[in-house]
């Protein structure tokens, strides 16, 4: 990766190894990665890919604030954390839902309102934002859902509760957002609509980890990438760049 600008850096991850189930060590874990070093940077997007089964998911819950680090460490900076410490598996849900947003690869495992309107306006409500109901309506239009704003989320096609379940996440504006497969499901216009909104958050100044097979979303996003694998490490530089960056891959 490319280092890190002063100041710029929001988590760092050095040596983490990642397990299902929690820990290593406790029954039901599953190590999945090892040995992995990164940093998410304000601004710009990390890609996770990688094929099926060697822990993408995990690694993003882990860097979420959602799984415990197996070992290694993973650090949130000053920047990210404030007062709330550097270790985002310690942090409260109100600490987490201010600092760093998740979408599940499920979004049906995230949605707790009756009405699109209302799941749009969970997290800005609970966090106090003075503006949730102008952000609502600006998302109501960004992503296609006018017309469902009082159906229920469960009613909604695959595509459609994927969208839902971005829009809710970014409604609070956390300063990392974490993303798995956010354009499974989608259709060339909404997956456009999708990538402007990413881009253009990442433009001001989020942070995105996205988990995803999509590579013309990777490109398009221009993310940096960390690629999981089965077989060791190597460079990959992206196509284009003037100056390559690097690319691992992590064994399981």
């Amino acid at each position: 990766f490319r280092p890190l600008d002063e100041g710029a850096g929001l988590l760092e991850a050095r040596g983490l190894a990642t397990a299902r189930g929690g820990i290593l060590g406790r029954a039901g874990s599953s190590p999945v990665g090892s040995d992995i070093d990164l940093g998410v940077r304000r601004g710009r997007v990390l890609a996770v890919t990688g094929p099926n089964g060697v822990g993408k998911s995990t690694l993003g819950l882990t860097l979420a604030g959602l799984l415990r680090p197996a070992s290694g460490t993973l650090h949130a900076t000053p920047d990210l954390a404030g007062s709330a410490g550097d270790a985002p598996i310690r942090w409260t849900s109100r600490q987490l839902a201010a600092r760093i947003g998740t979408v599940f690869q499920d979004p049906g495992h995230q949605f707790v309102a009756r009405s699109v309107r209302e799941e749009l306006a969970a997290g800005p409500h609970a966090l106090g934002l003075d503006d949730a109901d102008a952000r609502v309506e600006d998302l109501l239009d960004a992503f296609g859902l006018r017309h469902l704003a009082d159906a229920n989320p469960f009613t909604l096609s695959g595509g459609e509760q994927r969208r839902l379940a971005i829009g809710a996440v970014v409604a609070s504006r956390p300063p990392v957002v974490v993303l798995d497969e956010p354009t499974s499901g989608q259709d060339r216009a909404t997956w456009q609509a999708v990538v402007d909104l990413l881009g253009a958050m990442a433009d001001a100044g989020t942070a995105l980890v996205v988990v995803t097979h999509d590579r013309d979303l990777v490109r398009a996003l221009d993310a940096d990438e960390v690629v999981l694998a089965a077989d060791g490490v190597r460079p990959v530089p992206p196509a284009g760049a003037d100056q390559p960056r690097t690319t691992t891959e992590v064994p399981r």
